[in-house]
């Protein structure tokens, strides 16, 4: 059995999809699924949260199989240029049947592939696709269509305001992104960041890691159906399909958490509110994270014996003491960044801070830290 395609489009698709497939025990889980069906071809790959698809033309027979290396068949493919062909053929090779029988204990029904592209040609071990975990079949609860470019820069505004998920003892609320109603957002405890754009309006809010929604960027700015059941969540375009995990059924109530009224207002540079709190974090070991504490235009940091602080110019009222950890307040500012300015909006000195900026859709909240020196004194 045959099949051509474009060895540049083959190529390029390889080297999106293997970044998603990770290391694993098991050989037929660190390889990706390659099928040839009705003019298409297309690439799977998988890490049992996220799958991704990536779909070219293709001429041929209908077959599929797996590559246990795909890293290895990339490296050769970059080589190729023009039309590749793909022939499935041959025997497994005694180095991978005893590799398997070593490590997997089973004798699976290994075959070739042979490439030719012009003057090269390379032969590769496979895998049957029936030994390949299935694709998630896609079954539809709800629907909706969005812009993928458009989606994919509001998840990377505000997906720093997660936590990695290495262990059951972070809620999901806390290592997803969220989407509700109009909000794209994120919350771990210690602050948020939430894109309120009123374009799309999400007829049914989930959570999802953000890891994989990385791969809204191979549908660039086309339109891409979104589908949603209670287990997963679809983002198709026609020659990209990337499914995730729904990794819970409610949304964290943000709006309940934000401030409706604030004591004081106040403008500033958030260029300059960085440069002088890199100023603070330069006095500080580096084991020893200080609080910050804001006053007035002035920056100090929360130790009675600290001898530095510094000033950042204000518009606007600024009399109730403030302390935050540092590195969260560069977040919030850099998801401003390139702005001239910032509004910082405080209820009182033990509430959240919250920053926004004119004509944006979208404001970071940090929750504040109790100073331990009196800035009174």
């Amino acid at each position: 059995m045959r099949a051509t395609v474009d060895a540049k489009a083959l190529s390029a698709a390889m080297t999106q999809v293997e970044k998603l497939i990770p290391k694993s025990g098991f050989l037929v889980l660190e390889g990706m699924l390659v099928s040839f069906s009705h003019g298409v071809c297309s690439l799977t790959g998988s890490d049992l949260t996220t799958w991704l698809t990536v779909k070219q033309p293709a001429g041929g027979d209908d077959f599929s199989f797996v590559f246990p290396h795909p890293k290895t068949v990339l490296n050769v493919c970059r080589y190729y240029d023009g039309e590749l062909t793909v022939v499935l053929c041959g025997a497994r090779s005694d180095a991978m049947e005893t590799y398997l029988s070593k490590t997997c204990g089973t004798e699976p029904n290994f075959t070739k592939v042979d490439l030719f592209c012009g003057q090269w040609a390379g032969e590769f071990d496979i895998i049957p696709a029936k030994d390949y975990p299935e694709p998630l079949e896609q079954e539809t609860e709800v629907s909706f269509q969005a812009n993928a470019g458009a989606l994919l820069k509001r998840i990377e505004r505000v997906k720093y305001a997660v936590r990695e998920p290495v262990d059951s003892s972070y809620r999901t609320e806390q290592t997803c992104v969220q989407f509700s109603g109009n909000d794209v957002f994120t919350v771990d405890g210690c602050r948020a960041a939430c894109d309120t754009d009123p374009s799309p309006r999400f007829p049914r809010p989930f959570l999802t890691w953000g890891k994989g929604l990385s791969y809204l960027k191979l549908m660039g700015d086309r339109e891409a159906s979104v589908y949603l059941d209670t287990g997963h969540i679809w983002f198709c375009t026609e020659d990209v399909s990337l499914c995730c995990r729904r990794e819970g059924m409610e949304t964290f109530p943000l709006r309940n958490a934000v401030p409706k009224r604030f004591s004081e207002e106040f403008t500033v540079s958030p260029g300059e509110f960085l440069r002088e709190l890199d100023y603070l974090q330069g006095f500080q070991p580096k084991k020893n994270r200080l609080t910050a504490v804001f006053c007035g235009g002035r920056l100090f940091l929360d130790k009675a014996e600290s001898k530095c602080s510094t000033s950042v110019e204000i518009e606007g009222e600024s009399e109730l003491a403030v302390g935050f950890d540092q590195r969260y307040m560069k977040d919030a500012l850099t998801q401003f960044k390139g702005e001239p300015r910032v509004r910082v909006k405080l209820t009182s000195g033990g509430g959240p801070i919250i920053i926004e900026a004119e004509g944006r859709n979208d404001f970071a909240m940090v929750l504040p830290v109790r100073p331990r020196i009196d800035m009174a004194a």
